[in-house]
C-alpha cells in the first residue's frame, strides 16, 4: 500500500481511506468549486453503492 493525494489517483482507479479498510472507492469526475460548495472528487463504494465527495489533498491509499 501507498499513500497519496486523491489528485494523484486516476479516474476509475480504486483506492482505500485507510491502509487496513476494507471497502474500496473508485475515483470518479471532478466538481469544481462554484456557489454550491468547494471543489471535490466524486467517489464511489461499488460494493454498497455508497457515494462521498472528497477534497482533491485528502490521502489515500492505492495498491503499488
Amino acid at each position: 500500500m501507498k499513500q497519496v493525494l486523491l489528485k494523484q489517483v486516476k479516474q476509475g482507479e480504486t483506492f482505500k481511506r485507510k491502509a487496513d479498510a476494507k471497502h474500496e472507492f473508485v475515483r470518479n469526475h471532478y466538481n469544481r468549486k462554484d456557489m454550491f460548495g468547494p471543489a471535490n472528487y466524486s467517489c464511489t463504494n461499488w460494493d454498497t453503492g455508497n457515494e462521498i465527495f472528497l477534497k482533491p489533498s485528502t490521502l489515500v491509499f492505492i495498491d503499488v
